[in-house]
């Protein structure tokens, strides 16, 4: 009986160490297959900006930009006119509830901390134009010149193909450089091509800071660009959330055909391909104009 058991227990003990050399292959094999380290040029590169988001697929107002030519008195007839028409006050009022919401639980560093996240960059321009049933209007802006003149935006884009680009503060304006020099470089003799480039300050001590330096800026800016060099001094805050221009610290850029439609836009920084596709988006839509032009 003991012999017995002893054979017994040596048979089992030989059979349990078959059975756990033969898993050993395949574990390993298991392990090496799914579980295998990535050498160092297999593993990701870092991101250089932070969570990308797709670029905005519309921007701008539905209705056409009408330029207001009435006085101080007609303006406070029309807004007593409108106070009285319900629906509208109604839509206006529900409109400014919504941002003041807005407004009231946003943090006043929130731009900075974006900036950190993305470093200007949240998205990369779209390579394809925005048709034009689809695109918004660009709204219209009372601005001033560096002549101290009143000017009207849209009356500086109607009828021409115009890159059109929004500072809002000193940081801004390397990223919008970036667009407009390959701009000017191609376009700058062109008269049915431009830039329009507007310089938006909406705090008051800004304001006042800004005027100040208006003769410095006259002089250091190029020649052809003074003539469509435009200053908002006023809170835009209202519209330019239409635009997508959440950040004050990045510089903004769209591309607005002659019916002043906005067709493309881009922010930040400018690659070689943003700025290729801009390139070949405004010969593009010269072409059209052109073909239109001489149809009618």
């Amino acid at each position: 009986m003991l012999k017995t058991s002893r054979l017994l227990s040596t048979s089992q003990r030989s059979i349990i160490t078959r059975q756990a050399i033969c898993a050993i292959p395949t574990q390993k094999r298991c392990l090496t297959t799914e579980q295998a380290t990535p050498s160092p040029s297999q593993q990701p590169v870092p991101e250089k900006y932070g969570q990308f988001r797709s670029p905005p697929t519309s921007l701008g107002v539905k209705d056409p930009p009408v330029v207001d030519h009435n006085n101080w008195l007609q303006r406070k007839k029309q807004k007593l006119r409108d106070f009285v028409d319900y629906e509208k006050a109604f839509a206006a009022h529900a409109a400014e509830r919504r941002y003041l919401v807005e407004e009231a639980t946003k943090s006043y560093f929130a731009d900075v901390h974006e900036m950190r996240q993305h470093g200007g960059k949240m998205y990369f321009a779209s390579s394809q134009l925005v048709k034009p049933e689809k695109a918004g209007y660009m709204p219209n802006f009372e601005a001033q010149n560096l002549s101290r003149q009143k000017i009207n935006t849209t009356g500086k884009l109607v009828g021409k193909i115009t890159l059109m680009t929004f500072v809002y503060a000193k940081f801004g304006e390397p990223h919008v450089n970036t667009f407009i020099k390959p701009f000017l470089e191609k376009y700058k003799d062109h008269k049915d091509i431009q830039v329009v480039e507007v310089n938006v300050q909406e705090n008051m001590l800004k304001q006042l800071l800004l005027k100040l330096f208006m003769p410095s800026i006259r002089k250091n800016l190029p020649i052809e660009r003074k003539d469509n060099y435009c200053l908002i001094l006023k809170d835009i805050s209202r519209t330019r959330r239409f635009l997508d221009m959440t950040n004050q610290y990045i510089g903004y850029s769209f591309l607005v055909d002659e019916n002043c439609k906005i067709r493309w836009t881009a922010h930040g920084e400018a690659t070689s391909e943003e700025v290729g596709n801009m390139l070949a988006m405004t010969d593009y839509l010269y072409d059209k104009k052109l073909a239109h032009d001489n149809k009618n």
